[in-house]
């Protein structure tokens, strides 16, 4: 059960960083915020069924993807091919 919250809470800190641009160092806050989101769903978020994902909502939580890919630049400052 522990688990399953815990997982809720990883995959909405993803998706605000996600909306928020991909900023470096606020994963405390995220991760804050997402914890705050799932309390006030309910305690352990979702009962009966329900999905992460409502149709029309701007918050809704898919899964995660991995970060595409990024080529090294090159020393010039060129991206490198």
């Amino acid at each position: 059960m522990e688990n399953d919250k815990e997982e809720l809470i990883k995959r909405r800190a993803y998706a605000i960083w996600e909306q928020e641009g991909r900023p470096d160092g606020q994963d405390l806050r995220h991760w804050e915020q997402a914890a705050r989101e799932m309390q006030v769903r309910g305690g352990s978020g979702l009962d009966g069924g329900e999905s992460l994902e409502t149709e029309g909502t701007t918050n809704a939580v898919s899964t995660p993807k991995a970060p595409a890919p990024r080529g090294r630049p090159a020393r010039n400052g060129a991206r490198a091919h």
